[in-house]
C-alpha cells in the first residue's frame, strides 16, 4: 500500500476518491465494504425465508436466482417511493442533542479524573479499584498472573493421566482450583475453640496409642511424661502464637499510688501517640481523606496547640518480620486501600486500621498535612518513619532525627527528653498503652522536666 502510487497508480486515484467503499445513502460517513453490500443485496434477495430447501429442486432454484434479484429491486423502488428520504450528509451524530451529550459525557470523565487522579499515571505494581482504590490482596493478584499456567497445567495432567498413560477414567473430574479471587472472601483463620478441640484430638490420639503400646511392653510412662508432646511449649505459646498478657492490670495498681486531678494540667508541650488519635479521631462525615485531615485531624492539632508552644506527634513504625507481627495480626483483617487525599474513606475504619500498609500510607498522609500548613509561631513536630519533619523549618531536630525504634512507645520518651532539652518544664502524653506510661514512670527523673 506504500507504494501503490508508484505501482498502481490509477488504482490509487480511486482510493483517493473513496471508491473503495459504497454508499446508500448521502451521508459522507457511512461508507460500508463491498464484499458488506453484497451480504446486505444477498440477505434481500433471500427475503425473510431465506433459501431453505431451493437448492434440493434445480428448476426452482434457477427460477429464485432469475426472479429474485429482480424482485428485491422492486421492493426497494417501492419502499424508496413512499419512504421519506434522508438528505442529510453529514454524521447520524452530528445533531445537537448527541453532542451535548458527548460534551457533559466528557466534562463528568475529566472531572471524575480531576477528583480520583489519572489512572494511567498509575505506576505502581498494584492491582486496585479505580474509584475506591482498594488494593487487591497479594494472593488474588497471584490468581491473576499465573491462571493460564495453571490452567495449562491441569489440562496437561488431565490429558497424560487419562489419555495418555491411562491411570484414571476419563470420567474421572478434574478437581476444583480453589484460587483466591475477588468475590471469594478470605479463609478465615479457625477461632480459639476449634483450635483447642483440635489440640484435644491430638492429645487423644496419642493417649490412645500409649494405652495400646502399654498393654504389649514395659513401659515407663514417668519418663514418657517428661517430655513435651507439643511442638511449642503450652507455657509460652497459644497455638503456635507467643502468649500475652494483660498489661492493662497495672492501672489500678498505679492508680492508687497517686492522687487524682480532676482540672487540666497546664504544660509547655504535649506529645500524642499518633496511632492511639487516630483510633479515637473516626472519620464521621467525612467522605475523603482530605476531609478528614482538614475537617477532623488537623482541627485536633490545633486544640492541642492553644494548651501548648509544642506539639510532638508520634507514630509507629511497621517493620516487615517484626515480632510485634503476630500481635498485630491477633486484632483482626481488613480491607487494604490506597490512601490518596482523593479516595474515600472506607466505612468500617477499625477494619482499615487493622492492616499495617494503610497505617503507613495513612501516618504519612497526616504527618505532611500537617506540616505543610500554613506556619505559626507554634512548633509541630512528627516522626515520618525513622526521620522527624517539623513545621519550624529552621528547628534542630539532631537529637531525635533519625531514629530507628519501631515502636512508638520509647520514641515517645525520646522526644520528651527532647522538649525537655529545649526549655519544656511540664509535658504531657496523650495515649491508651499501658507500656508508655510504665516507661514514663521509669524515665522521668532522667527526662528532666518537672512534670511529666
Amino acid at each position: 500500500m506504500n507504494t501503490l502510487s508508484q505501482v498502481h497508480p490509477d488504482l490509487h486515484t480511486e482510493f483517493q476518491n473513496g471508491n473503495f467503499v459504497i454508499h446508500k445513502t448521502a451521508r459522507v460517513s457511512s461508507g460500508m465494504a463491498i464484499d458488506q453490500g453484497h451480504e446486505q443485496n444477498n440477505a434481500m434477495v433471500k427475503g425473510s425465508g431465506g433459501a431453505v430447501g431451493l437448492t434440493e429442486n434445480p428448476s426452482a432454484f434457477r427460477r429464485w436466482m432469475v426472479a429474485g434479484p429482480e424482485l428485491a429491486r422492486i421492493t426497494i423502488e417501492f419502499e424508496t417511493a413512499f419512504t421519506a428520504q434522508d438528505d442529510a450528509t453529514g454524521h447520524h451524530e452530528q445533531t445537537p442533542a448527541v453532542q451535548t451529550a458527548f460534551a457533559k459525557q466528557v466534562m463528568s470523565l475529566v472531572s471524575t479524573i480531576e477528583d480520583m487522579g489519572n489512572p494511567f499515571l498509575e505506576e505502581s505494581a498494584d492491582l486496585l479499584v479505580l474509584d475506591t482504590k482498594d488494593i487487591v490482596s497479594e494472593s488474588v493478584v497471584k490468581t491473576v498472573r499465573n491462571i493460564e499456567q495453571i490452567g495449562v497445567k491441569a489440562y496437561d495432567a488431565y490429558v497424560e493421566q487419562r489419555l495418555v498413560k491411562a491411570e484414571k477414567p476419563i470420567s474421572d473430574p478434574i478437581a476444583k482450583q480453589q484460587l483466591p479471587l475477588f468475590s471469594r472472601p478470605q479463609k478465615k483463620n479457625p477461632s480459639r475453640s476449634q483450635l483447642q478441640v483440635a489440640d484435644l484430638e491430638v492429645d487423644r490420639e496419642l493417649m490412645s496409642q500409649l494405652y495400646v503400646s502399654c498393654q504389649t511392653r514395659a513401659v515407663n510412662q514417668d519418663d514418657f511424661f517428661m517430655y513435651e508432646n507439643h511442638p511449642y511449649a503450652p507455657s509460652l505459646s497459644d497455638h503456635g502464637k507467643l502468649r500475652a498478657s494483660n498489661k492493662s492490670d497495672l492501672i489500678p495498681c498505679l492508680q492508687s499510688l497517686i492522687t487524682p486531678k480532676t482540672d487540666g494540667p497546664t504544660v509547655d508541650c504535649i506529645i500524642l501517640d499518633g496511632a492511639a488519635v487516630v483510633h479515637l479521631l473516626a472519620p464521621r462525615t467525612a467522605v475523603t481523606f482530605n476531609e478528614y485531615a482538614s475537617a477532623i485531624y488537623l482541627p485536633y492539632i490545633d486544640r492541642q496547640l492553644q494548651n501548648a508552644q509544642r506539639v510532638d506527634v508520634v507514630w509507629d513504625a511497621y517493620i516487615p518480620d517484626s515480632l510485634k507481627e503476630s500481635t498485630r495480626k491477633k486484632r483482626g483483617t481488613g480491607i487494604r486501600r490506597r490512601v490518596l487525599g482523593t479516595s474515600k474513606i472506607p466505612t468500617n475504619w477499625m477494619k482499615f486500621l487493622c492492616v499495617a500498609e494503610n497505617k503507613v500510607e495513612l501516618f504519612d498522609f497526616l504527618t505532611h498535612a500537617v506540616i505543610n500548613r500554613q506556619q505559626t509561631e507554634h512548633e509541630v513536630y512528627a516522626t515520618d518513619g525513622v526521620d522527624v519533619l517539623c513545621s519550624q523549618p529552621n528547628a534542630d531536630c539532631a537529637y531525635i532525627s533519625p531514629c530507628n525504634h519501631e515502636e512508638a512507645d520509647t520514641r515517645v520518651i525520646l522526644h520528651a527528653s527532647d522538649a525537655a532539652n529545649k526549655g519544656s518544664k511540664k509535658c504531657l502524653i496523650r495515649t491508651v498503652d499501658t507500656d508508655i506510661l510504665v516507661l514514663a514512670i521509669a524515665y522521668v527523673e532522667r527526662i528532666g522536666v518537672e512534670e511529666l
